[in-house]
């Protein structure tokens, strides 16, 4: 069976442990402990004014939202620009990442609309 290693030094490593020892055989969760300061809460609606996305924004705030619906809790954001491309070159819109990812979302445009919901 041929191994493909993600470099020459991990094969070196492989030959020098040994045929006992498996390559890559299993991926391993791990968590970065991280602060989240929201911008508006109240009961359990966490609310997040949003102008762009940073790198790394979308990953975070999946992550966000996975331990807010875990505590019984909803990420809602407000987007200043619901249309603007969540990067350059990409075809998805700020409003398009969060449908896809189930998250609620309102501009200032619709904000009315939020304001009728009861959230608490």
């Amino acid at each position: 069976m041929s191994i493909n290693y993600r470099s020459t030094f991990e094969h070196m490593v492989h030959n020098a442990l040994g045929p006992e020892w498996e390559y890559e055989p299993e991926s391993l969760p791990y968590w970065v402990p991280r602060k989240y300061t929201p911008d508006f809460v109240r009961g359990n609606c966490v609310i997040e004014a949003k102008g762009y996305f940073r790198d790394g924004d979308m990953q975070k705030y999946r992550a966000i939202d996975a331990q807010l619906t875990e505590e019984g809790r909803q990420l809602i954001f407000i987007l200043m620009k619901a249309n603007q491309r969540v990067r350059k070159g990409s075809h998805i819109t700020m409003a398009d990442w969060c449908d896809k990812n189930n998250i609620p979302w309102f501009d200032l445009e619709n904000i009315e609309e939020f304001n009728h919901v009861d959230y608490e």
